[in-house]
């Protein structure tokens, strides 16, 4: 005899039902809960699809349209890196063609390297009876070593000193390097810097003697007061004197500053600053512009 169900509170049935639409899970039949047995699980199947025909020839047909759409764009990525490829390679063959960048000389260095391949020429005439450019770009540490002993020993040779030699080198390899449109072998430099030691020569420091403001001032003394000789122009006498306070400060020759490109008066720039203390004069600086006068690592610097 099976009793009749059992009414549950109102408020009791809300909060099951509450909870589980929370969870999402099913009410439990009180009736089935009674019956374990009634309870049967219940398997999902999943159903498999089956692939027809129909669906290979269409997904054949949509990749062909796609591999059509792309070779008739262009933009396939195998072309792409193709054509990238291609313009480096032609970069590449060009910085070939152009060879290394090599130093960018003065006029006065230019006249040096000017003068040494002369006396290379001279050399290779005498001793090595051969072409110079030849002998130049197949020259060994032991060639390059015969042809400074052989300057050394020239009659009328002046070199005394072992800067004087280093810099002959040098310019010989800088010589080289643009004859052969490639730098020297770095093994071949070093055994040249160690070896020119070995030949004896003087190389102990000169002292240079600086203008100090003793010196200037007998200059100027001698300029405006003592000297007796005539300008062609008195404007040369006026202009000297500023030369002679340049030089003085910025520890550059005088010669400089009149040479091939004199110092302009529109590399002179006057500043005067008002002064610090109240009564006192302003104060005047001058900055002057050695840009065309003096050069470092091949660029004029002011």
């Amino acid at each position: 005899m099976s009793l009749p169900p059992q009414k549950l509170p109102r408020r009791h049935a809300q909060r099951r039902s509450l909870y589980h639409g929370r969870h999402k899970t099913p009410p439990l039949d009180l009736s089935s809960a009674e019956n374990p047995q009634a309870i049967r699980p219940q398997a999902k199947k999943r159903q498999k699809v089956p692939i027809s025909d129909a669906n290979d020839s269409s997904a054949a047909s949509d990749s062909d349209s796609d591999s059509d759409s792309e070779s008739d764009s262009g933009y396939s990525s195998s072309r792409y890196l193709d054509s990238e490829a291609e313009h480096y390679r032609k970069i590449r063959a060009e910085f070939v063609v152009a060879g290394p960048n090599l130093a960018n000389p003065c006029d006065e260095t230019k006249a040096m390297m000017k003068r040494e391949e002369q006396m290379w020429k001279l050399h290779c005439k005498k001793i090595r009876k051969g072409d110079p450019v030849a002998a130049l770009k197949g020259a060994t540490a032991e060639d390059f070593k015969t042809f400074l002993v052989w300057r050394k020993a020239r009659k009328n040779s002046r070199i005394k000193r072992q800067a004087t030699m280093s810099t002959y080198w040098h310019v010989l390899s800088m010589n080289y390097q643009r004859t052969a449109k490639r730098y020297m072998d770095e093994g071949i430099l070093a055994d040249l810097r160690n070896w020119i030691p070995t030949l004896g020569l003087d190389d102990s420091e000169v002292e240079k003697s600086a203008l100090y403001v003793e010196d200037l001032c007998v200059l100027q003394n001698g300029l405006w007061v003592r000297d007796q000789e005539k300008f062609p122009h008195e404007r040369l006498r006026v202009q000297e004197s500023p030369i002679n306070i340049f030089a003085g400060c910025t520890s550059t020759r005088p010669a400089a500053l009149v040479g091939k490109i004199p110092l302009l008066y529109e590399d002179i720039e006057f500043q005067v600053f008002p002064p610090l203390i109240k009564g006192r004069r302003p104060a005047v600086r001058l900055i002057l512009n050695l840009q065309h006068i003096k050069r470092s690592g091949g660029k004029k610097k002011p």
